[in-house]
């Protein structure tokens, strides 16, 4: 392995455990009765799955070992948000429906006799990776509003700049467009929650758990500030 491969294992296996610090949230929420955000976490098996596939066509060990550990990962913070959920039927429907997706995708390449097939599928895997590094900034309008960027977590922002920085590196050195341009852009997105995070500060970093942000999907309960998550 060169030293960017390593450089980059260590900086993934890093904002892959960075996700535990959600299950204190989660206890917490539990007790209030208030419930925390899935979507990230979700788009975060779907990505971390299909690239371990990614890894098995191209016979990148670097690529399949790092992304097992965070589908297990991944996994055990999922089965976190049942445990603890008030909602544990909403939580069963959004991870079989990741998990159903990941299959739908798997099997495609492995069975379609298109020779396009595994460009196609490493073209999911970046549009989920990007999915998943944009995921935070879909709180940007709050932000923006409220002029307090308290739901972006900068430890986590600047570990995931990192990791995408070195993997756009990782797949430039490796000639692989589907894991460079990906990262490039990932590395992008997370410069602007860092902007955000030095322009408006972390007002509200210190609220009390039971803070209103905003509804969440529907279901009644009162959405918990990521700001919860230790950083």
């Amino acid at each position: 392995m060169t030293a960017i491969s390593v450089l980059a294992s260590v900086a993934t296996i890093a904002v892959s455990l960075s996700q535990l610090s959600i299950i204190t949230v989660l206890r917490r929420a539990q007790r209030t009765r208030s419930n925390v955000p899935i979507l990230q976490f979700q788009v975060s098996l779907l990505s971390s799955v299909l690239w371990t596939k990614y890894g098995l066509i191209r016979k990148d060990d670097t690529v399949l070992l790092v992304n097992i550990l965070g589908t297990l990962i991944s996994i055990y913070v999922l089965l976190c948000f049942w445990w603890y959920s008030i909602n544990a039927r909403y939580v069963e429907t959004r991870s079989l429906v990741t998990l159903v997706c990941a299959l739908l995708m798997i099997a495609y390449v492995d069975h379609s006799s298109d020779p396009w097939a595994e460009d196609a599928f490493g073209l999911a895997c970046c549009l989920v990776t990007l999915l998943f590094l944009g995921s935070p900034l879909s709180q940007i309008g709050n932000v923006i509003r409220l002029q307090d960027a308290s739901v972006l977590l900068p430890s986590v922002a600047l570990l995931a700049f990192f990791n995408n920085l070195l993997w756009s590196l990782y797949g430039h050195l490796h000639n692989d467009a589907f894991m460079l341009f990906p990262n490039a852009i990932g590395s992008a997105l997370c410069a602007v929650q860092l902007g955000l995070i030095a322009y408006y500060g972390r007002a509200a970093a210190n609220l009390p758990l039971t803070a209103t942000i905003k509804p969440d999907d529907g279901d009644g309960v009162e959405s918990v500030p990521m700001t919860e998550i230790s950083t």
